[in-house]
């Protein structure tokens, strides 16, 4: 019977009652004993990974590292969600680039690409050289060495 303002008593112990006298008697050992738990073992030490870089190769031959987000355009501007990303503006006469294109991002041991929208598209080059167009707002993972086009403007993405 539940009493307010009892204390439960430890296991194989009961209180004295009010109207019984005042011995505390012992109760008998239950068969089974309480869980006891066993701590994992500390994981083995491993090796840390080896840290790859990935770069944007230009059409001049200048490796742009890719640290996090990268917005790629003929002038681009951050907005969410990547306000911290760095900005590659680059020179293109034919202005097949837009303003903000794409967007590069670095995630884990890969690296993605996605069109933001852009007016001419992205497309990645496959080994025979045929385009394949990303579907625009999409991260699409592309290959270590693959070319990417946005709009005409031509970059590879190599990880060293």
């Amino acid at each position: 019977m539940d009493t307010p303002g009892f204390i439960t008593p430890p296991p194989g112990l009961v209180p004295p009652r009010d109207d019984t006298d005042t011995r505390t008697e012992r109760m008998p050992r239950r068969g089974a004993s309480l869980p006891v738990f066993n701590a994992p073992p500390a994981p083995a030490a491993q090796t840390p990974p080896v840290s790859r870089t990935w770069f944007v190769v230009l059409p001049t031959g200048a490796r742009i590292p890719v640290n996090g987000s990268l917005l790629v355009g003929r002038n681009p501007v951050r907005f969410e969600p990547w306000a911290g990303a760095e900005l590659l503006p680059v020179d293109d006469p034919v202005r097949s680039v837009s303003k903000t294109h794409a967007v590069i991002e670095v995630v884990g041991d890969g690296i993605r690409v996605t069109d933001l929208h852009s007016t001419n598209g992205v497309s990645v080059l496959d080994a025979s050289g045929a385009a394949a167009p990303l579907i625009p707002g999409a991260a699409t993972p592309v290959a270590a060495g693959a070319a990417v086009l946005f709009g005409s403007y031509r970059v590879q993405l190599i990880v060293a």
